[in-house]
């Protein structure tokens, strides 16, 4: 199964409101397949979590949340990469340890991205920052997600 294109997320804000749980979560447990109509009724019955910019707990549990979320959307995984690559990048004066910075573990960070992306995985990043503050960047496989294939793409939720 290959993804047949990505959708990008950026979230920057406070720790603590990372660590709240409560909005990270759809109201449901779901712990197997289901059809792309009953996502669409979770999705719809779960305001706090959908009204969240706050990255989802499961990462395909972004394809849940509105479009107008999404950072940018591709079709080839190499654009993808160096989407995440660029954010990464934006991000990194601000990380809170040296190990996070050492470019040779940016390196090695970006060759697995674009390595993941290659054959239609997600990829997700989350750093502390320094002071409070947290930053996440998702790269999510749409149509279909590897790990919960019948999710529909946000795209198609809004119809």
């Amino acid at each position: 199964m290959t993804a047949s294109h990505w959708h990008c997320y950026r979230w920057t804000g406070e720790r603590r409101t990372y660590d709240d749980e409560s909005t990270r979560r759809p109201p449901h447990l779901v712990a197997h397949d289901i059809t792309p109509q009953e996502w669409k009724q979770i999705a719809a019955a779960s305001l706090g979590f959908m009204a969240s910019e706050v990255p989802p707990l499961e990462v395909p549990h972004w394809l849940l949340r509105p479009a107008r979320m999404i950072k940018a959307t591709f079709q080839e995984p190499e654009k993808a990469a160096a989407w995440y690559r660029a954010q990464v990048t934006d991000l990194t004066p601000a990380f809170m340890t040296d190990h996070d910075k050492n470019p040779a573990r940016q390196t090695e960070r970006f060759a697995a991205a674009g390595d993941r992306l290659s054959w239609g995985g997600d990829v997700v990043g989350g750093w502390y920052l320094r002071g409070t503050g947290f930053a996440s960047v998702h790269v999510v496989a749409c149509s279909a997600n590897r790990i919960r294939p019948t999710i529909p793409c946000p795209m198609l939720l809004r119809q």
